[in-house]
């Protein structure tokens, strides 16, 4: 919001009698012009640098999107030498869904264009690597630069899977020389290179400048805290400032987090009052944030991280004496990468948890993130933590092409019908699971042989990779970790704005595997306005497994008379199924098809070709 925008809803709260002035911080929300603090050296050298190929590395919520919403705003101007285009990548999945993406970008800001007589009509259905060639040549010829702003670019690492040659061109475009490229993501887009490492050309990030996204200088942190730039700055002690960039580590989102709830709105100004225990509570929206930046990390970083933690603050000694197999050269770059990523900070003591928010998660959730570390069955040296043999094994145990064949003949013509697709998604990976050796993707050993489940995120990855086949066969669109309003579902799946379906996995032995259905998938769907849901609770003892799903299914009913929401419960069995010779009993038939399915499908289909197996399975 602009200065004049600011000074005009003060006068209409002063006529009306509203004499309070509102809260000035914004949570949830990227901000740009006079909301935007400090970066402006950072700026600078992305303008200025003869380097034209950047990449801007940061974790959530460190205002990756607001730096690129900033430089937008900067250069939209016809004396600027460049014109700057938006390109957010996210929900795309294919290099179709990209260049459609990137033609409304430039439909969304075509005065820019149309300013230097450039026709951007003709690029309609060109390909985006095309599109950007032709514009960049043509914004050079009238003497100015393309700026290409690329938001969300994480999405290039599933499309790179199966489209390396599309992305290599991708990349020649961005760097041979007719426009300027920033792109920002978190630190997972390092996969990239592993999967660009066997290009007879250069791997995909190569050429492009990493710059890490850092918390904010000290004096732009205060000028956020004080809204220095606004037309009524708030009023906040030196020693106040100070404890909030003490308990925030100067973290953008963070410092607007807190002094959102400090906030007191006075008739001329506004003012923080002081920090209370409750301010420093972390809400479930945040929570979110914590739980992706830390399972992004190596298997060592989050031991590191959780060390610290436990004991308030270690040097570089006590955490080498808690991780006696990491060597001391590693163990240094570890520490400075985690501190550049803001989840580490420097203190007399040696390192402390990033911020007192970061803190207090860690703690509250030691012994959960403990136990997923010690599930973990890849080395402690880290990388991407088994990510891509999940994926290669998850192929090989994956859905049959004569399923998919079957899938892509259907039609969605309602919402109901779109409920019950997404439903038979599961049913089909419950029989994966139960029946087809599926199981070796969700479980793995302790070092003494006794099975365990994976954690939630690697079991989040098996499921993506057997879903997103279905979801493409059937033009539906998957989201993995989709952003609500009250913060992060496990999956989302719709087609347009009008077909919605949200699912939520649980493991068994966690703490909140009722309120997963009872509070957190209906608060979700509230939020997405969505009808329907799918939890998925995942269980490896058969100790009182019917008993607690018996609960769920109870608990799905509840909600759906108290909210009106239809919540499906598709139940998986991970334990390792007994061999037919020793079988005590045979399956449901329904139990691998939606209520009723299996009975409609052998009349309705008879006749009609079906693959044999999918009628015995």
């Amino acid at each position: 919001m602009n200065v004049e925008l600011q000074s005009k809803i003060r006068e209409l709260r002063l006529e009306e009698g509203q004499n309070l002035v509102g809260n000035p911080y914004i949570v949830g929300r990227w901000v740009r012009g006079a909301d935007h603090y400090d970066r402006k050296s950072l700026i600078e050298y992305l303008l200025d640098a003869q380097d034209t190929a950047f990449w801007v590395v940061g974790t959530r919520r460190m205002g990756k999107t607001s730096l690129l919403r900033q430089l937008e705003y900067l250069t939209d101007d016809e004396k600027s030498p460049y014109v700057p285009l938006f390109w957010d990548l996210q929900g795309c999945s294919t290099p179709q869904d990209l260049s459609g993406e990137l033609y409304l970008a430039i439909e969304d800001v075509a005065e820019r264009f149309a300013r230097l007589d450039v026709d951007t009509t003709c690029l309609r259905d060109d390909d985006a690597a095309n599109i950007l060639r032709r514009l960049g040549r043509e914004t050079m010829r009238h003497g100015r630069e393309l700026l290409l702003l690329v938001d969300e670019a994480e999405v290039l690492i599933e499309i790179g899977q199966t489209e390396s040659a599309w992305l290599a061109r991708l990349r020649k475009a961005m760097q041979e020389g007719n426009l300027r490229a920033v792109i920002a993501s978190t630190r997972l887009l390092t996969q990239l290179t592993d999967q660009s490492g066997s290009w007879m050309t250069s791997p995909f990030l190569f050429g492009f400048h990493m710059v890490n996204l850092w918390t904010l200088h000290r004096e732009g942190a205060k000028a956020l805290v004080r809204q220095a730039q606004s037309a009524q700055p708030v009023q906040a002690d030196e020693a106040l400032v100070e404890e909030i960039l003490d308990y925030t580590n100067s973290h953008p989102y963070l410092v607007q987090y807190l002094c959102q709830r400090l906030f007191a709105p006075d008739a001329k100004d506004g003012r923080l009052r002081a920090v209370q225990e409750d301010d420093l509570e972390v809400d479930q929206m945040l929570a979110s944030f914590f739980r992706l930046d830390f399972h992004r990390l190596s298997v060592t970083e989050r031991r590191i991280l959780l060390a610290v933690a436990e004991a308030g603050a270690l040097d570089e000694d006590g955490i080498r004496a808690r991780l006696a197999d990491c060597a001391d050269v590693r163990l240094i770059s570890l520490l400075h990468a985690l501190e550049e990523l803001g989840h580490l900070r420097r203190c007399d003591e040696g390192w402390a948890a990033g911020s007192e928010f970061l803190l207090r998660w860690l703690q509250d959730n030691s012994r959960q993130l403990a136990e997923e570390l010690r599930n973990e069955d890849t080395p402690a040296a880290g990388g991407n933590d088994g990510a891509a043999d999940m994926e290669a094994l998850a192929r090989t145990l994956g859905i049959s092409p004569e399923r998919i064949q079957a899938l892509a003949g259907q039609r969605i013509t309602s919402d109901g019908e779109f409920f019950e697709a997404i439903k038979r998604f599961f049913y089909e990976i419950r029989y994966l699971v139960e029946q087809d050796d599926g199981h070796k993707l969700l479980v793995t050993t302790t070092a003494d042989g006794a099975p365990v489940l994976r954690s939630e995120e690697d079991v989040q990855i098996a499921l993506k990779h057997w879903l997103r086949p279905m979801c493409r066969a059937l033009n539906i669109h998957m989201d993995r970790e989709a952003l609500t309003g009250r913060g992060f579902l496990d999956f989302k799946f719709s087609i347009g704005h009008d077909f919605r379906c949200l699912a939520e996995v649980k493991l068994f032995h966690s703490a909140r595997l009722e309120d997963g259905i009872g509070i957190q998938l209906p608060t979700y769907m509230i939020a997405d306005r969505a009808r329907y849901g799918i939890y998925v609770p995942i269980f490896l003892d058969p100790s009182g497994y019917l008993e607690a799903v018996a609960k769920l299914e109870q608990l799905a009913g509840e909600r759906a008379q108290s909210h009106g929401v239809e919540i499906g419960v598709v139940d998986i069995r991970a334990w390792k199924p007994a061999p037919a010779s020793r079988a005590g009993e045979i399956e449901e038939r329904n139990r691998y098809y939606p209520d009723g399915l299996a009975v409609r499908r052998s009349t309705e289909t008879a006749g009609h070709g079906e693959p044999e197996q999918e009628k015995e399975a």
